[in-house]
């Protein structure tokens, strides 16, 4: 994890100082590109998995890195691919930061149109089953019914194996967001990781919640 973390938001003032805007221009994508996002687990426990499922998963000891992430999600049903859903979140938010830096640069009463027009930004897009929503105060992930590649696909261990491939070529590491249930999925992206030497970070999530990224609160993603 990069020793420095930029601020993942842009945040829109409620009433306006004499720029009538933010005070950062910092963008999303600085962040999550860099893989030094938080991840806000607001709604994940250190015993979720004791509490909805047979199988105790202990938490193993963490440690920073500052290789990027590649961010997945797993449970019993499959694989769900974050990462272009961060990606494109990322681009959108950097859109968004050159428009109020647009709006730093009027005279009033310019700005308080630019402003108006900026209030209520909001864009949502659904990527590889991922539901995807930005604004200005943060980045929102949550995946919906079907999985990228499914846990009893025949190509899952080569579309493992091949992912693994691509992140050991760019020297970077996967991060996996897992569900209760998706303890033997979790194996076989640990087992894929392994044989190409990425390294592997985990999280407990609790089923249908959604991934808020911030700038200045939450956890930092690490490998284990």
């Amino acid at each position: 994890m990069n020793t420095e973390q930029k601020q993942i938001l842009l945040r829109k003032k409620g009433k306006k100082s004499s720029s009538g805007l933010a005070d950062s221009s910092d963008s999303l994508l600085d962040l999550l590109c860099n893989v030094v996002g938080v991840l806000v687990l607001v709604s994940s426990l250190a015993g979720v998995f004791a509490a909805t499922s047979a199988i105790n998963i202990q938490a193993p000891m963490k440690s920073e890195t500052k290789k990027q992430f590649w961010t997945l999600q797993a449970s019993e049903d499959g694989i769900w691919d974050l990462q272009p859903a961060i990606n494109r979140m990322g681009t959108l938010d950097r859109e968004r930061a050159n428009q109020v830096r647009q709006c730093e640069n009027l005279l009033s009463p310019e700005i308080e149109i630019c402003n108006s027009n900026l209030n209520g930004w909001e864009k949502s897009e659904q990527i590889n089953g991922i539901e995807m929503t930005i604004n200005h105060q943060k980045g929102q992930l949550k995946r919906l019914n079907d999985p990228l590649i499914s846990s009893d696909s025949k190509d899952l261990k080569s579309w493992l194996n091949k992912l693994m491939e691509k992140l050991s070529s760019e020297d970077k590491a996967v991060f996996v967001i897992l569900e209760s249930s998706g303890y033997e999925m979790y194996r076989e992206i640990k087992k894929a990781a392994r044989a190409n030497k990425v390294p592997i970070g985990w999280e407990p999530w609790y089923r249908g919640d959604p991934i808020n990224f911030w700038g200045n609160s939450g956890r930092s993603m690490s490998i284990q």
